[in-house]
C-alpha cells in the first residue's frame, strides 16, 4: 500500500478527520486507482517509477526548522503531504509515461500546517524529474513573503547532507547544477513574469491580494511551452473585502471540479476548511455553530487530524484569544480557515456571508422569472462616478411569505480600470457575466438607465408598485420613469437617515436572518449587504458609509429603499388588495 492509497483509505473509513471535499477527493483518488487506469480506454495511469523516485529523494530530505528541525521527511511526512505529492506527480499519460497529468494543484489550509515545506518538496522533486534547463519561480504578493518559503527551500538543501552538493545557493536565486536549472523568488509584481518560459511556479498566500491574480496570469501564460509544466497555488484563507476574494473564488472553483461528474483532470488539490461552520448545532446543552466543536477542528488543521498532540496547542490559541475581539477573529479566519467578512471581526456587520447565501435563489437570475410579476418595487441607489448606481427590483411572494430581489449595477465606462484597482473587484469580468453594467462613459447615463429599467418592465410585462429613491440625482430619472411606468403608489423619495432608516434596517435584517428573503445571483450585491457596517445613531441602527472604496453598499441602500414601499403596502394590506377592483376605483 503507498502512502496515497493509506492516506484515501483511512479518510474514507473515518480513522482521519477530514472535510468533504478531501473526502471526495480520496474518493476520486481510490476509484481512479483501482478501477479506472485499469481500463484500455482510460488515458492517464499511476507511474510506479515516478513513485520510487519520489521515495528515494525524499528519504534524502531533512526539516530544517520547527519541532522536527534536522530529522529525515521521509519518516515523518504527514499522509496528507504524501497525498499531493505523489498525485501531482505519479499521475501520467499511458501513451507519454512522463508526461504528467497534473498542471494545477490548489491547496488551503489553516496556517501552521506546513504548507510552505509543501512547496519546497514539490519544487526540488520537479528538479529531478523534469527536464534540463528549467526555472522554476516562487512567488506571492510581497517580496517579503516570498523570501520566506525561498529561504525555506534554502535551509531545506542546507539541512539535507546529501542533497547540498546538487545545488549552487546563491542571494536570489539557487541553482540544481546536475540540469542546469534554478529557482528564483518574485513579488507580486506579475510583469516580472512576462516574456518567460516557467516550468513550474508555486504562488503562496493568494488570499492576501486580489492583485496577485495578475502574477498568476503571468506565470501561467509562460507554462505553455513546458512539456509538464506545474503551477501550485496556496494560501489560508483572509477576510473577504466586498464580497469577492481571488482565492476564494479559486479555491471554489477546485470544489466544483472535484464533485463534478466531468472534472478537469490537470486540477488538484485539498481544500481543508470546516464544512458548514456557521450550521447550528447543540454542544454541551447550548445552542451554537458547527465550528465552535473542537472535535471539527481538524477538518481545516490536516496535521492536527493526523497528530493528536498538536490539538492541545490549538486549543491554547483559542482561549488565548477568544477574549479579544480582534484576536479571536482572526483565529477563526486563519487558525480554522474560515472564509468571513472582513468587518464580521467587530460584530457590527448587517449579514453575515453564510447566513446571505442561504437566501441565494438561482431562478431569479434570469428576468423570465420576473415576468408578470405583479407589485413590483423598485428602488434606486444613484451615483454618477465613484460610488455604484445601484437598482434593486422587490417583490413579495405572498404565497411563502418571502420577499424576491434582483439588483443591478451601473457605472461609468471610463471608471471601470481604476474602480477595478481600488476596490478589488474585476467589473470587466463581472459585467460579463450580468452582474454589472457600464453605461455612460465619464458619468453614469441616467437616460439610459430610465429606458434600460422601462424596457425591462415593458419586456417582461412587470407589473410596477412603485418606485422608491433618495433624491440626489433622481429628479430627471424618476420623472421619466412616472411618464412610462403605471404605479399603484406614489414615487416616494426616502431621506437617508437613521431616523427615517432605521425600522427599515431591522425589518430587512430580520426578514434574511428568518429566512424569508431570496435573491438572484450578484456577488456585488452580495458584497454590499455583507459590508454594511451598522451603528446607532439616536438610538437606531443605520449604516455607516465608509471608504468609498473599500466598503461598497449601494445594494444595500437600493434594497431599504425597496424595502420601505414593501413595509408601506403590508401596514396598509395593498398586498392584499384585490388588484382589478384597485384599478376600478
Amino acid at each position: 500500500m503507498n502512502k496515497s492509497v493509506e492516506y484515501a483509505t483511512k479518510v474514507l473509513a473515518g480513522e482521519i478527520i477530514a472535510p468533504s471535499q478531501v473526502r471526495k477527493a480520496c474518493e476520486n483518488f481510490l476509484h481512479e486507482y483501482n478501477v479506472l487506469q485499469h481500463q484500455d480506454d482510460y488515458q492517464f495511469m499511476w507511474n510506479d517509477k515516478i513513485e520510487l523516485i519520489i521515495d528515494e529523494i525524499i528519504k534524502n530530505l531533512n526539516f530544517a526548522r520547527g519541532a522536527k528541525s534536522a530529522q529525515p521527511m521521509f519518516p515523518n511526512l504527514a499522509l496528507f503531504q504524501w497525498f499531493i505529492i505523489q498525485n501531482t506527480f505519479c499521475w501520467v499519460y499511458k501513451e507519454f509515461p512522463e508526461k504528467r497529468k497534473t498542471r494545477e494543484v490548489i491547496f488551503t489550509v489553516a496556517r501552521k500546517n506546513a504548507k510552505s515545506v509543501l512547496s519546497c518538496v514539490i519544487h526540488l522533486i520537479a528538479f529531478f524529474l523534469d527536464e534540463e534547463n528549467a526555472t522554476h519561480y516562487i512567488g506571492s504578493n510581497t517580496k517579503q513573503q516570498a523570501n520566506i518559503i525561498f529561504e525555506e527551500l534554502v535551509n531545506i538543501i542546507k539541512s539535507s547532507p546529501n542533497m547540498l552538493p546538487l545545488f549552487n545557493i546563491k542571494k536570489t536565486y539557487v541553482e540544481f547544477i546536475p540540469k542546469n536549472c534554478k529557482i528564483v523568488a518574485l513579488s507580486g509584481d506579475a510583469g516580472k513574469a512576462d516574456g518567460t518560459m516557467v516550468y513550474v511556479a508555486s504562488v503562496d498566500e493568494l488570499g492576501a491580494s486580489n492583485e496577485i491574480f495578475k502574477m498568476v496570469s503571468s506565470l501561467e501564460t509562460g507554462q505553455f511551452g513546458p512539456r509538464n509544466p506545474l503551477i501550485i497555488k496556496i494560501s489560508t484563507s483572509y477576510p473577504i473585502e466586498n464580497g469577492f476574494n481571488y482565492w476564494n473564488e479559486a479555491v471554489e472553483d477546485l470544489r466544483k471540479n472535484t464533485f463534478a461528474d466531468e472534472r478537469n483532470p490537470r486540477k488538484f488539490g485539498l481544500i481543508f476548511t470546516i464544512d458548514n461552520p456557521k450550521e447550528r448545532i447543540q454542544l454541551n446543552g447550548r445552542d451554537a455553530e458547527r465550528w465552535e466543536n473542537p472535535e471539527f477542528w481538524p477538518e481545516a488543521n490536516p496535521l492536527v487530524a493526523e497528530l493528536d498532540d498538536l490539538a492541545e496547542k490549538l486549543m491554547e490559541d483559542y482561549k488565548t484569544k477568544k477574549e479579544i475581539p480582534t484576536d479571536f477573529f482572526l483565529f477563526k479566519v486563519k487558525n480554522l480557515n474560515m472564509w468571513l467578512g472582513a468587518n464580521e471581526g467587530d460584530g457590527k456587520f448587517f449579514v453575515d456571508k453564510h447566513t446571505l447565501v442561504k437566501s441565494l435563489y438561482k431562478p431569479a437570475g434570469d428576468w423570465e422569472w420576473w415576468r408578470g410579476k405583479q407589485q413590483v418595487i423598485i428602488g434606486l441607489d444613484l451615483s454618477l462616478r465613484v460610488d455604484n448606481t445601484a437598482v434593486t427590483f422587490m417583490w413579495y411572494n405572498q404565497a411563502d411569505g418571502r420577499h424576491y430581489v434582483k439588483n443591478l449595477v451601473f457605472y461609468p465606462k471610463d471608471m471601470e480600470e481604476k474602480k477595478s484597482q481600488t476596490e478589488r473587484i474585476p467589473y470587466a469580468t463581472w459585467a460579463r457575466h450580468g452582474y454589472c453594467q457600464a453605461i455612460g462613459q465619464e458619468t453614469v447615463d441616467f437616460d439610459e438607465l430610465a429606458d434600460i429599467i422601462i424596457n425591462i418592465c415593458r419586456d417582461y410585462e412587470i407589473d410596477v408598485a412603485s418606485v422608491a429613491y433618495d433624491t440626489k440625482y433622481s429628479q430627471q430619472l424618476i420623472n421619466k420613469l412616472i411618464e412610462e411606468l403605471p404605479m399603484e403608489v406614489d414615487h416616494t423619495s426616502v431621506e437617508q437617515n437613521s431616523r427615517m432608516l432605521g425600522d427599515i434596517i431591522s425589518n430587512l435584517q430580520g426578514i434574511i436572518y428568518e429566512d424569508k428573503f431570496r435573491y438572484a445571483p450578484n456577488p456585488l450585491m452580495e458584497s454590499a449587504f455583507i459590508n454594511g457596517e451598522i451603528e446607532f445613531r439616536q438610538g437606531k441602527p443605520y449604516i455607516r458609509k465608509g471608504d468609498k472604496h473599500r466598503n461598497k453598499i449601494d445594494n444595500l441602500f437600493s434594497s431599504f429603499n425597496a424595502m420601505k414601499i414593501s413595509m408601506y403596502m403590508e401596514m396598509n394590506h395593498l398586498y392584499e388588495s384585490n388588484r382589478e377592483f384597485f384599478f376600478e376605483l
